[in-house]
């Protein structure tokens, strides 16, 4: 959508006036704050020398030090930040613009409180913008609260997105159906595909077996090392390698221009995670597909993204029987939710017999 940019260029345009301005940006992930850095190199590099990324996972003492140097623009995560906030006294005090990124991703993270008091310790001088693609009524009354905000929705132009979804009877057919479509895909040179799964466990199993049949893959989430995170991303984002196997720590945010594929081999949550997903393809224009992956297990996933869809499914020829696959994944679900309740009331059973 170009969001980023919605704030970096009114930044750089504070900056050619005003020398000595000063900016946050608060991010919720640490490959955000390196791309909006980068986003900032490409607007002009010799802005990036006065800027600084505080986010976890790097030295903090080289970090403190950096600080003390004066940085026009901090970009950080709010975690790190706030183990800084002591040392940035006088630097908050003389802030220009506080922009908060992805603002429902950080509270849906439980990054509320923290954000409240880096807002305590700003300006009240200072510009506040909050951005989001796909903001719940929940985050934005969050924001409004901490940052006495007025909001504003606006339109952007939108890409053409294709959207498939399968309908499975057993998870085994997941893997032959991904590397079936990978194998199609990498004959491209020029595109990328991002395969979203559920877990960090998810995505080293089937980063391996994607790697064992011969595919050129990566795997992200937030258990690798911030050296390792960033070098996948960074290279990625290069095109030095086609498939990236992720979490959702990569749904949010990151502009990679090939990425023309989207596969959810493990259904997203919610329909807004669904948006998000699909919006690493499809962007300013451009055309992206997206292919979903509906095991026998994940009847709630399939119900939310049901939910509030302006235009109807689109199912794959073959993968189509949706009532019967509803009532047998409803069925299945339904007695998974029975048998925990059961194994709740034996433990408080027996949790009440030891007291």
């Amino acid at each position: 959508t170009g969001k980023t940019l919605c704030y970096l260029l009114p930044l750089w345009q504070l900056v050619q006036h005003k020398p000595k301005a000063k900016a946050l940006v608060l991010v919720p992930t640490r490959e955000l704050a390196y791309q909006v850095s980068q986003m900032l190199q490409e607007l002009q590099p010799d802005l990036r020398n006065g800027s600084l990324i505080i986010v976890g996972g790097n030295d903090a003492a080289a970090q403190v030090k950096a600080i003390k140097q004066d940085p026009w623009l901090i970009v950080a995560t709010p975690g790190r930040l706030l183990d800084m906030l002591d040392k940035m006294g006088s630097w908050l005090r003389n802030l220009d613009i506080a922009v908060l990124d992805e603002f429902d991703k950080l509270v849906e993270m439980g990054f509320i409180e923290q954000v409240g008091l880096v807002m305590q310790k700003i300006s009240p001088r200072a510009q506040r913008l909050c951005f989001s693609a796909s903001a719940p009524e929940t985050a934005v009354s969050e924001e409004a609260r901490i940052s006495d905000l007025e909001l504003m929705q606006l339109e952007t132009g939108k890409g053409e997105l294709e959207e498939h979804f399968y309908l499975l009877k057993t998870n085994k057919h997941k893997n032959q159906l991904l590397t079936d479509l990978l194998t199609e895909t990498k004959s491209n040179p020029k595109q990328q595909a991002i395969v979203f799964v559920r877990n960090r466990e998810k995505a080293k199993h089937l980063h391996g077996l994607l790697k064992l049949r011969g595919f050129n893959s990566r795997m992200l989430h937030g258990k690798l090392e911030q050296s390792e995170r960033a070098q996948v991303f960074q290279n990625f984002r290069s095109n030095r390698f086609p498939f990236l196997v992720a979490t959702d720590l990569a749904a949010r945010g990151l502009d990679i221009s090939h990425v023309s594929l989207i596969i959810n081999y493990d259904l997203p949550q919610n329909r807004r995670d669904y948006l998000h997903r699909t919006g690493r393809t499809a962007r300013a224009g451009r055309q992206g597909e997206c292919y979903s992956y509906a095991g026998p297990d994940e009847y709630l996933q399939f119900r939310n993204l049901e939910e509030g869809r302006e235009v109807p499914m689109q199912f794959m020829p073959g993968y189509d029987n949706r009532d019967a696959w509803y009532r047998k994944s409803k069925r299945s679900h339904d007695e998974k939710v029975k048998l925990e309740k059961r194994k709740e009331s034996i433990r408080q059973e027996q949790s009440e017999e030891e007291e």
